[in-house]
């Protein structure tokens, strides 16, 4: 137990893997540090020999090897790993982290003591930075700036919902959560895929979202939570619908499911305040095409690298933290970096 810390927090960490075992085992015994369990569904084959599972096991980190055959309909799938993880938890409270990033221990007990305090907060996360590497270094930048000042605590689940897709962030996906509360929500999402069977699409994670906010209130801290790896390379998953209007079709069905016993629930609300705030999914002029297009002929024609350097970047991480008004402690900081061995 580093010294920094007088305690290891009471809570599970789930961590779920598909490849990258190396980078997995760092994020695992990062978080057996600073927490009383983790554990560990890993799909990577071949699988951890016994003996390395033991020694896992001594450092309070449960490894669980996950077989699967196929990622037809993918986000159900990943829903159910979370779900294995989380059922085999043995505390009270429940978070899920990505194999190669990192929570702090500062804003995960911040979080836990938000729920220890309001019994009607289903789930707490708090500010997320990323960090990120252009041609020449590694740089920081701030993630999700609507989880700044997010709050999403209205009695009323219908105000909730519209609420959440006006300035829609991820927040469920990455907060400390009630377990039983995690576990009804995983569950009514992976039904609410089964249901309507399709490849991934680009909004699948909304699914999720929208069943956090049946089960209840939601915040997001002022305090430094989540640090992002943006510089690993991520997994993407096949068959996934990349065409905005078929990705929109589906998902409205699915909320349609999701949704059928609110009777008074303006899903096509939901909707359109989703489209009017991801950036992402929104329809390009032809103007704007043009201009991306133009953009990639001189990368190509000057070899410019893909990872060019985002605006808004601090090099100095710190600078970043105090220009974005977030809290945070600097060993707490420092060991999170440091684990990371970027």
């Amino acid at each position: 137990m580093n010294k920094i810390f007088t305690s290891k927090i009471d809570i599970t960490v789930l961590i779920t893997s598909i490849f990258q075992r190396e980078i997995t085992i760092e994020t695992a015994n990062y978080y057996s540090k600073i927490c009383s369990e983790v554990i560990l569904v890993d799909e990577e084959q071949p699988f951890l020999p016994v003996n390395e599972i033991s020694t896992l096991k001594k450092k309070g980190i449960t490894y669980i090897p996950h077989e699967i055959s196929s990622y037809k309909g993918s986000y159900d799938l990943i829903c159910k790993k979370r779900l294995i993880a989380a059922k085999q938890s043995s505390k009270k409270y429940v978070v899920h982290s990505n194999h190669d990033e990192r929570y702090t221990y500062h804003g995960l007990l911040a979080c836990l003591t938000e729920l220890e305090k309001d019994r009607k907060l289903a789930f707490c996360a708090g500010q997320a930075i990323a960090v990120r590497k252009d041609a020449l270094q590694i740089y920081y930048t701030q993630s999700y700036k609507n989880l700044f000042r997010y709050q999403n605590l209205d009695n009323n689940v219908e105000q909730r919902m519209y609420h959440h897709a006006k300035i829609y962030v991820p927040i469920a996906h990455y907060a400390v959560w009630r377990k039983e509360l995690y576990i009804n929500t995983a569950e009514k999402t992976i039904l609410t895929h089964k249901l309507l069977p399709t490849g991934s699409t680009i909004l699948d994670e909304v699914i999720f979202e929208f069943a956090a906010d049946l089960v209840g209130n939601s915040k997001a801290i002022s305090d430094l939570y989540w640090v992002r790896n943006r510089i690993n390379k991520p997994y993407e998953h096949q068959n996934k619908h990349e065409n905005i209007e078929d990705s929109l079709k589906i998902i409205k069905k699915k909320l349609d499911l999701l949704l059928r016993d609110l009777l008074d629930i303006k899903v096509d609300f939901i909707i359109n305040s989703l489209y009017k705030n991801l950036p992402n999914i929104q329809k390009k002029s032809l103007i704007h095409r043009c201009i991306l297009y133009l953009r990639l002929i001189i990368r190509n024609v000057m070899n410019l690298k893909v990872n060019e350097r985002r605006k808004g970047g601090f090099n100095d991480i710190e600078d970043l933290l105090a220009k974005s008004n977030i809290k945070y402690e600097k060993e707490d900081l420092r060991n999170l970096i440091n684990s990371m061995k970027l």
